[in-house]
């Protein structure tokens, strides 16, 4: 062989650019940013481990194997209340971070859309949850109407409606055996969000399983960190690989499903009662000089629909397992429920306000348990401001992490404890109730499940209707009790991935007999 060809054919140890001197190149980058990120970044004097200054490979990890809740809480625990978790990154568990982060501002902190894992709408239009601050302002005014006290009143008859088919169902079905709540919360719960939506259900209890919707929310749970890897490095182009395509498909139609039940409803113009349409009609916009779009239309109603539903649902579960583990709990909800109604047509919107223990269960619940346990990620606008006293540079992205601030024993006596007293007053307390003197330094404040400021979730107060109605009319109507296979099962020991990834309840239903 000549020697030209052999040159020729090694030629390419000599060139610059081979895989080689790249991969060398990336090594070297890595390594002096996670120096400059330890040691020379503006964030440096901030606590925290080192491997998560240095690169955000341990917060991704975290992240997508679903254990960032517990390890926050552990970070927490160990650095105290502010803590770095990223080279651009800070968490923070006292309860003015909620007002300084989120509050009502001049210059409001806009949403980290990417540590989010909030993806460009289906259409491109904007929904509430990923509209800039002007543009959610104009979203907000045109559906705070539906939400309303008064347009909740309105909504009784509609969602007692629901309630009554999900205690009629399971009266049936509970002959066969356990039932799983978690299943059958989300049945309710979307139901009524659908109704509310679109003026019409998805059958989910009338057909005794999911929707597609609810199908697709269980299935794509894991993917939502992903996704949150992909737009931190801008490289969504290539999640359509990591995508398996049964999910894609079930997106891509859930998607249309929804836009076709909005072209439908809008076909429908006014309905007897009014729904969450109703508000956002292009006539109403007209009259209200809302100017609202078709696709934002479209956009909105599918998120308040999995919203709405699966924030109920989820909170319905874990306030379930949480008083069936504790039988003096359950015992005293009982005994209140029953007491205060003579009837199960009693049980309604007012008077289950007026009920002083199951509020106090359904707040313990969220704190222990709350719907979205992660963080709602800002971003520090500008040139960079004051929080909680410390300077932070702009661009930094800071947030409060829910399940991590709630399991804070700087923020509530024995945290890791269902107590429920910890949320009634003196007054209300009776034997068996821990002291309320020991509650004293709770920072009641920090519980804030809803989030909060101008993006809080619009539709608290009908979650909290929806809860109580529901957890009421299960109590009247059933003696509830954990199967002994569930009973040996830590079931909120579960994985995060925005939301929770439920398993499923398994729970003895007896329908309460009573005289005639």
């Amino acid at each position: 062989m000549k020697s030209s060809t052999i040159a020729a054919d090694l030629g390419f140890v000599h060139r610059p650019d081979t895989v080689l001197v790249k991969s060398g190149k990336l090594v070297l980058y890595a390594v002096a940013n996670a120096v400059y990120n330890v040691y020379l970044h503006p964030l440096r004097r901030y606590p925290g481990p080192k491997a998560w200054a240095a690169s955000r490979l341990p917060w991704f990890y975290n992240t997508t194997s679903g254990q960032i809740h517990t390890r926050l809480t552990a970070l927490h625990k160990q650095y105290g209340p502010v803590v770095r978790i990223a080279p651009n990154e800070l968490s923070y568990t006292e309860p003015a971070a909620w007002r300084q982060i989120y509050g009502h501002r001049s210059v409001e902190m806009p949403k980290d859309l990417d540590g989010a894992g909030i993806m460009p709408s289906f259409n491109g239009a904007y929904s509430i949850i990923n509209a800039p601050h002007d543009h959610h302002l104009r979203l907000r005014r045109a559906i705070a109407p539906a939400f309303s006290e008064k347009a909740l009143r309105e909504q009784e008859s509609m969602l007692q409606t629901y309630v009554d088919l999900l205690v009629s169902r399971l009266k049936e079905t509970c002959k066969r055996g356990p039932q799983d709540l978690v299943s059958w919360y989300n049945f309710a719960t979307f139901d009524m969000m659908g109704d509310m939506a679109f003026g019409e259900p998805f059958g989910c209890l009338r057909d005794g399983q999911n929707h597609a919707w609810v199908n697709l929310i269980f299935s794509s749970v894991k993917s939502y960190p992903w996704y949150q890897v992909f737009l931190y490095y801008g490289i969504m182009s290539i999640a359509a690989f990591f995508t398996p395509k049964k999910l894609a498909d079930a997106k891509r139609d859930a998607d249309a499903n929804a836009h076709t039940k909005v072209d439908r409803r809008m076909a429908m113009k006014a309905l007897a009662r009014k729904d969450f349409m109703s508000y956002i009609l292009p006539e109403e916009n007209d009259r209200q000089g809302m100017e609202v779009s078709l696709d934002e239309i479209k956009e909105t109603a599918a998120i308040l629909i999995i919203a709405g539903s699966e924030t109920s649902a989820t909170l319905l579960s874990g306030v379930t397992y949480y008083m069936l583990t504790h039988p003096r709990i359950y015992e005293r909800a009982v005994k209140e429920v029953r007491g205060a109604f003579q009837t199960y047509a009693d049980i309604s919107m007012i008077k289950t306000g007026a009920l002083k223990y199951i509020p106090a269960i359904v707040q313990e619940a969220f704190r222990m348990y709350p719907p979205a346990p992660v963080t709602f990620p800002r971003k520090v606008p500008g040139a960079g401001e004051e929080v909680l006293g410390r300077w932070v540079p702009g661009g930094t992205t800071v947030g409060v992490p829910q399940y991590a601030a709630y399991r804070s024993s700087s923020n509530f006596y024995r945290p890791d404890d269902f107590l429920p007293e910890r949320w009634l007053s003196a007054a209300d307390c009776v034997d068996g109730d821990l002291p309320a003197e020991l509650f004293a330094n709770d920072q009641a404040q920090v519980l804030q499940p809803f989030s909060f400021g101008p993006r809080n979730c619009i539709g608290k107060a009908l979650a909290y209707v929806e809860i109580r109605l529901i957890l009421a009319k299960m109590l009247w109507s059933f003696d509830m009790s954990l199967t002994p296979q569930q009973a040996r099962t830590p079931w909120d020991d579960q994985g995060t991935y925005m939301m929770w990834e439920k398993h499923p309840l398994m729970v003895n239903l007896q329908v309460v007999q009573r005289g005639s």
